[in-house]
Formats: C-alpha cells, sequence, structure tokens
C-alpha cells in the first residue's frame, strides 16, 4: 500500500497551523515592542510612581532622613531611673505581644534591664468582668530581660475589649506597660 503526502498532511490543516503560528508570533511580537502592555499587561520596570523598588542609590535627602531616624532609636533600652520618694528604680516594660491564637490569648513583654530575678503580673480587666491576675518569671537577655511569657485560655476571657496591665516588680526595680486587647 502506498500513501500519498497529500492524505496524510491535507491542505487546510497545514494553513490553520501556520495561520495559528503567524498569530502566535505576532502576539508575542507585539507585547514585545510595545513593553507588555498587551490588555493591560505591563512589565516590571521600575518608575518614579508605580511602587516598584528603587535600586538607584540614595539620594542625600534619604541618608539624612535615615541618620535622623537612627539616632532617634536603639536596640538598648534607657537606663532605669529613681522615682522621688522611692529606693526602686523605674525601668521601662514594653507589651511586645498580645495576640490572640486560637483558644489561647499569648502576651509578651520585655524589660529595660538586665535581670534575673524578678516577677511579671498580668492583669487584665474589663467593665463588669472579673479580672484575670497571672504571674511569670522572667529571663534575662544579653541586653534587656522578658517576662516568661503568658498563654491565657481565652474561655477564661468573654469578648470584647479588655485592658492589659503587665508589672515588673524585683528588690531593685518596677516598671509597668498597658495596652487594650480585643478578644474575640
Amino acid at each position: 500500500m502506498k500513501y500519498s503526502a497529500k492524505k496524510l498532511f491535507p491542505r487546510k490543516l497545514i494553513i490553520a497551523t501556520s495561520l495559528s503560528l503567524v498569530l502566535i508570533i505576532g502576539a508575542l511580537t507585539y507585547v514585545y515592542a510595545f513593553h507588555g502592555n498587551l490588555f493591560g499587561w505591563t512589565t516590571n520596570k521600575a518608575s518614579s510612581n508605580d511602587g516598584a523598588i528603587n535600586y538607584e542609590p540614595a539620594t542625600p535627602e534619604q541618608q539624612q532622613a535615615g541618620t535622623t531616624v537612627k539616632t532617634g532609636s536603639s536596640d538598648t533600652p534607657a537606663a532605669p531611673t529613681t522615682s522621688p520618694g522611692s529606693t526602686l528604680k523605674n525601668v521601662q516594660v514594653t507589651i511586645t505581644a498580645a495576640n490572640q491564637n486560637g483558644s489561647t490569648l499569648q502576651i509578651r513583654a520585655l524589660i529595660g534591664a538586665v535581670e534575673n530575678t524578678g516577677t511579671c503580673t498580668l492583669v487584665l480587666s474589663r467593665s463588669g468582668q472579673s479580672s484575670v491576675i497571672k504571674t511569670a518569671g522572667i529571663q534575662a537577655l544579653s541586653s534587656t530581660s522578658t517576662c516568661q511569657g503568658f498563654d491565657i485560655q481565652t474561655s477564661e476571657l468573654s469578648p470584647g475589649t479588655w485592658g492589659a496591665l503587665i508589672t515588673y516588680s524585683s528588690s531593685t526595680l518596677t516598671g509597668s506597660a498597658t495596652k487594650s486587647i480585643t478578644i474575640q
């Protein structure tokens, strides 16, 4: 049996395939020539107003702004200060996290001094509700200390906004921080 080339590759199939290739190549050429602006598509070229990252060197104004921010912040907390009429020094306490993860409220705090003794006390209060009080030890870090953390079951708290007060006290230091927390 002999097969003819005409029967294996019909003329209409060859024309349709060629036309499809021409259209695809034409569309790709259009996208390339007009920088990807086909059907509203855009390329990732950086411009001053599209929010893209600018990899150019910083301007003198940007450098000055960065220097100003750096001088106003520090990884080292302020030194404890003595309160008038007290032998205890005040220390900065910062609530660093207050997150509800499922049925657990996790609260963390940082103490602005390196200490390995003392107690952190958390008081959660809300008008018309009984206060929830928890205590935790502290742990010294390289330049600060931290309360060892509070994990409170949300079943102890009604939904709504609660006031959180964390106090730290030791034989030489005292400090506190507050934060509003919404329980869902």
